[in-house]
C-alpha cells in the first residue's frame, strides 16, 4: 500500500510517534517507534474496516495469556487517522530474528533445541487457549535478550471441528519446518539431503512432524523423554509418597573376623617400649638415607659446573651450497641437520588459508557482543577475542582469535571448550563472504 508512506511523522494515540516505514503488508504496515519512554520498538497498524473489535479481543487475549514464549503487546488500541479507522499495537523491543541469523549461519544442535522448546511451549499454550499462529516461520520467530519468543500480533481463533483441527496441523508443520531450517538453512527434506540424517531427536521431530503423524504432545515427548508430568492436586488433597520396596534380602557368604579369647589377647600384647625403640631406629635411618641423598646431589651439580667451566671446543659446521664445494679435498658429507627430519607442520590448502573463523556466540545489537568480548577477556585473554561481522551489519559474531587455516580453528575450538566456552563453539569458513 503506497500510501502507508504518508503517515511517516504522525503521531498515533497521543504517544506513538510513527518514525518509519519498516514494511506494509496489504491492509497493515510495520513502523518503527518508541515505546513511550524513549526505547525503540516496533508498531503495527492495520486498517480496521468491520473487523476491529475481533483484532482488539484477540490482542486481549494475547495479553491476559501473558505467555514467556510469545511476544509482548506493550499497548494497542484503536484510532482515526485522516477518517481512517486504524488498529495498532506497539511490541516489545527485540534484539534478533531467526530469518536473518539463518542468512548467515545455521543454528547448532543446542541452539535449535532452546528454539524448539520455546516455540513448542507457546504454540501449546494459543492452541490450549483457542488460538491458532497459522504464520509458524524463521521471520515471526524473535529473540528478547536471551529468551526465544514467537510473534503474537497475528493469531487468531481456533475454528470448531475438522477445519480447527486442520490449522492446529498448519502450525505443527510451521514449527518443524523452523527447526529443519534451522539445522540446514534448507526449508525442504530434499533441499536438505546433504545433511540428512538430522541429529538425533529432529529426525524423527521433522520427519513425523512434516508427515502429520506426529502433534504436540509427540514431539514434547521427543524433545524432553525423561521429564515427568505433573499433575494438579487440589489445595484438599494430601499426597503420601508410597514407602519404597524393601530390597530383596540376598544371603551372603561374609568371611566373619576370628576373635581370640582374652587370654591370648593378653599374651599378644606389645610393650610399648619395644614400639618406642623402633620408632627411634626408624627415625635414624630415614635421617642417614636423606643425608646421603644430599651429598649425592652435591656431588652431581658440582661435577657438572666442573666439567662446564672448562674449554668447549665446536666442530666447524660444513654448510654444503648447491654447485660448489665445501673446500679443496674436500669430502661432500651430509650433515646431521641435513638428515634430520623436517618438522611436521599442518596441511594448509591455498584455497583454505586464512578464512577460518571460531565462533563462541551470536548477538543481533553490537553493545552486547562487545560486553560478552570483554567479560571472555577478563577470565580467557589467551583466547583473544574480538567482535567480527561478515557483513558489515548484524548479526555481530563472537570470534576467538583472528582469521586463521582450517587446522588452527578447530584446536582452537578445541581449546576454547576444555576452557569452560559453551560446547557449541564452533569454526567456519568465511572465503568469499
Amino acid at each position: 500500500m503506497d500510501l502507508w508512506t504518508e503517515y511517516e511523522g504522525r503521531t498515533i494515540d497521543g504517544a506513538f510517534t510513527l518514525t518509519k516505514l519498516i514494511q506494509p503488508e496489504g491492509r497493515s504496515a510495520f513502523f518503527s517507534t518508541s515505546n513511550g519512554t524513549g526505547v525503540p520498538t516496533v508498531i503495527r497498524l492495520i486498517e480496521s474496516h468491520f473487523d476491529g473489535d475481533d483484532i482488539l479481543a484477540r490482542w486481549r487475549g494475547m495479553a491476559a495469556l501473558n505467555h514467556p514464549n510469545l511476544v509482548k503487546l506493550k499497548s494497542f488500541g484503536h484510532v482515526v487517522v485522516d477518517e481512517t479507522s486504524l488498529v495498532y499495537a506497539v511490541m516489545e523491543p527485540v534484539d534478533a530474528n531467526l530469518s536473518e541469523v539463518l542468512k548467515v549461519r545455521r543454528l547448532t544442535e543446542l541452539e535449535t533445541k532452546q528454539v524448539a522448546t520455546s516455540l513448542l511451549a507457546a504454540i501449546e499454550a494459543m492452541h490450549s487457549n483457542g488460538f491458532v499462529h497459522e504464520h509458524v516461520e524463521p521471520e515471526n520467530v524473535l529473540a528478547v535478550g536471551e529468551v526465544i519468543k514467537l510473534r503474537s500480533d497475528c493469531i487468531r481463533e481456533t475454528l470448531e471441528g475438522d477445519d480447527g483441527a486442520k490449522l492446529k496441523r498448519k502450525d505443527v508443520r510451521g514449527y518443524v519446518s523452523v527447526l529443519l531450517q534451522a539445522l540446514t538453512q534448507q526449508r525442504t527434506l530434499e533441499g536438505a539431503s546433504r545433511d540428512l540424517p538430522l541429529p538425533a531427536p529432529f529426525e524423527q521431530i521433522v520427519r513425523k512432524g512434516l508427515s502429520g503423524e506426529w502433534g504436540l504432545e509427540e514431539i514434547g515427548a521427543a524433545l524432553n523423554p525423561v521429564t515427568a508430568v505433573a499433575k494438579p492436586v487440589t489445595r484438599p488433597s494430601v499426597v503420601v509418597a508410597e514407602a519404597p520396596a524393601p530390597a530383596p534380602q540376598v544371603e551372603r557368604q561374609v568371611e566373619m573376623p576370628v576373635i581370640p579369647p582374652p587370654s591370648v589377647v593378653r599374651r599378644i600384647r606389645v610393650p610399648v617400649e619395644d614400639t618406642r625403640q623402633n620408632d627411634r631406629l626408624r627415625g635414624i635411618a630415614y635421617g642417614v638415607g636423606t643425608l646421603l641423598i644430599l651429598l649425592l646431589g652435591w656431588w652431581f651439580v658440582h661435577s657438572r659446573s666442573a666439567s662446564s667451566s672448562g674449554p668447549v671446543t665446536k666442530a666447524p659446521m660444513a654448510i654444503p651450497v648447491a654447485g660448489k664445494s665445501a673446500g679443496p679435498g674436500a669430502e661432500s658429507k651430509p650433515s646431521a641437520a641435513a638428515n634430520a627430519p623436517a618438522p611436521v607442520r599442518p596441511i594448509t590448502s591455498a584455497t583454505d588459508t586464512g578464512n577460518w573463523r571460531v565462533i563462541a556466540f551470536t548477538y543481533n545489537r553490537e553493545d552486547q557482543a562487545q560486553h560478552k568480548v570483554e567479560e571472555i577477556a577478563q577470565g580467557h585473554p589467551d583466547l583473544n577475542p574480538s567482535v567480527f561481522t561478515p557483513t558489515g551489519r548484524a548479526p555481530f559474531l563472537v570470534a576467538l582469535g583472528s582469521a586463521m587455516s582450517r587446522e588452527d580453528a578447530f584446536a582452537l575450538s578445541g581449546k576454547a571448550k576444555r576452557e569452560g566456552l559453551p560446547r557449541d563453539v564452533y569454526a567456519q569458513n568465511y572465503r568469499g563472504r
